[in-house]
């Protein structure tokens, strides 16, 4: 028993100290933007510094330093600094606590989900009093629930005009899983998501009475559910169906069953070999392209006009998977063909060794900013940042 005791002090300490911890990091992220907007020219370049929106640049700029020593993306850095702003301009006890080491990010996450849209600054102290004596003894799921509750008692704001202002952030999102898998989410109202769940928990008992356990064909709940949404949502079976050309990458050896080299659908990752064999031989909405498994043979591009051609545009999508930014996962389908060695400024050529998939907020960062990009011979670009910090991205998969 004293054995256990020491183990459970022991954990009740570090995590105390990690809840410090992430109190300092959030408040370095705050004081590292607050810097960077009031000395943006350590960040940007002349044309940075002439921009209307100088100031954010720089914020960005800083962010996406902190970022590549963090392994976060810019944004998240951003989000992080913003988070420990608002706690120190909203709810400084419940900073207080989290400084202490008190409350978790879970908890304090929380607590400032609940300050978006909200003015009242006399209800947000009054909140704020509240929430920093419940923070140490509720779990986070327990303290978000009483917190929300709280806020309800303390808003003047019609209920109406609130859901009217959230659901204006209605969205959909996709989230790549495991073994080929994916995750949707959808952000709906909450009548809407209810009436979803209830058709598909009626269609689905309806289709499930058709065969038996242990038959073939026969699906579980949850299987029939995830079915049924995505044929809806893909709308299969309708005049619109969706009609789509996903890329799918397969080395020779692969396709023919004679090899092993990992299969990649573009967009979404790598997929198993039987899923690829079976796309290759049924679906025509697929574009099928096979990969060279012995030289790696690509097309070679040589061309001095500015705009790349669309062969061009084809390779650098085929060679890619996504931005090359190290801290943006956006797919290649969503950038930009951008020249490394700038067109004008560096006298960069249109050669295929000289473009790269950028995300438009990458390619400005890299055009403004006095982040210095650098192409290597394998294919790969290595970025020095203004603070000195040097990162060299993976070689291209193709």
């Amino acid at each position: 028993m004293d054995l256990i005791v020491d183990r459970l002090d022991e954990a009740a300490i570090a995590e105390a100290d990690a809840n410090r911890a992430h109190a300092r990091s959030w408040t370095a992220l705050a004081e590292v933007m607050r810097l960077a907007r009031a000395n943006p020219h350590l960040y940007l370049r002349p044309a940075g510094l002439a921009q209307p929106d100088m100031l954010e640049l720089a914020e960005d700029a800083a962010a996406f330093d902190a970022g590549l020593r963090l392994h976060l993306s810019a944004r998240q850095v951003r989000s992080r600094a913003h988070q420990a702003q608002a706690l120190e301009d909203r709810l400084p006890l419940l900073r207080a606590v989290f400084a202490a080491g008190g409350a978790s990010v879970a908890h304090v996450t929380a607590a400032l989900e609940l300050l978006v849209g909200w003015d009242d600054d006399a209800a947000v102290h009054d909140f704020d009093a509240e929430v920093a004596k419940s923070v140490g003894t509720l779990i986070p799921a327990q303290f978000r629930a009483r917190s929300r509750r709280l806020k309800e008692k303390l808003l003047a704001e019609p209920s109406e005009i609130r859901h009217a202002r959230a659901f204006a952030e209605r969205r959909v999102a996709m989230e790549p899983a495991e073994d080929g898998m994916a995750w949707i989410s959808v952000l709906v109202s909450a009548p809407d998501a209810v009436r979803i769940i209830a058709r598909l928990n009626a269609t689905a008992r309806a289709e499930q009475k058709k065969t038996k356990h242990g038959e073939p064909g026969w699906r579980s709940r949850d299987q029939l559910r995830s079915d049924l949404a995505a044929a809806w949502l893909a709308g299969d079976g309708t005049p619109t169906a969706a009609i789509v050309r996903p890329v799918v990458l397969v080395p020779l050896l692969t396709l023919l069953g004679q090899g092993s080299e990992p299969v990649e659908l573009r967009g979404y990752g790598t997929i198993d070999p039987g899923t690829a064999q079976d796309l290759f031989s049924r679906a025509p909405s697929f574009r099928r392209v096979g990969t060279d498994p012995f030289t790696g043979e690509k097309l070679v591009y040589d061309r001095t006009r500015y705009r790349p051609t669309q062969a061009q545009r084809d390779w650098i999508a085929m060679r890619f998977e996504e931005c090359i930014d190290p801290t943006c996962s956006r797919p290649v389908d969503d950038t930009d063909v951008d020249h490394l060695e700038e067109w004008v400024r560096d006298q960069g050529a249109t050669n295929d060794d000289n473009l790269f998939p950028l995300c438009e907020t990458s390619n400005r960062r890299k055009n403004l900013s006095t982040h210095d990009y650098r192409r290597e011979d394998d294919g790969r670009v290595t970025i020095t940042t203004p603070t000195g910090l040097t990162v060299t991205t993976e070689a291209p998969p193709f």
